[in-house]
Order: C-alpha cells, then sequence, then structure tokens
C-alpha cells in the first residue's frame, strides 16, 4: 500500500519517486532542504536532492515517525 503524507523519510525508507520507473531507498536526508538522496534498488543509480514531495512512501509508518514521537 503506498503512503504519500506528511511523513518526513529517513534513511532506509523504500519511496518511489514521482517521474522515475523503480522503488528507492533512502540513504540520506538533508531536513533543511526537505530533499532525500535515493538510490534505486537493484540497480547502482542514484538521485539527488529529491524533494520530499516527490516521493510517495512504500512502507508503513514506523512509532518514531508519528507526531509528538
Amino acid at each position: 500500500m503506498t503512503n504519500r503524507n506528511k511523513r518526513s523519510p529517513k534513511s532506509g525508507d523504500r519511496v518511489a519517486v514521482r517521474g522515475e520507473k523503480g522503488t528507492f531507498v533512502i540513504y540520506s536526508v538533508d531536513s533543511s532542504l526537505q530533499a532525500a538522496e535515493v538510490k534505486l534498488i537493484d540497480r547502482d543509480l542514484a538521485l539527488s536532492s529529491m524533494p520530499w514531495d516527490a516521493l510517495t512512501f512504500l512502507d508503513e509508518e514506523d512509532a518514531s515517525q508519528l507526531p509528538g514521537s
């Protein structure tokens, strides 16, 4: 189930990227720019500085990402 909301990404999250094919994993997050570095799973393709609003989370949100945590 896909989930696009105001969740903040973290390293290791699996995401889809708007305009790109495939499943990506986040390996670096810049909170001040609200951007994430992502890498395509199963290939050595990295995309840099993807804005958070271009990401769709493919994993369920864990308790550490709930508001107020």
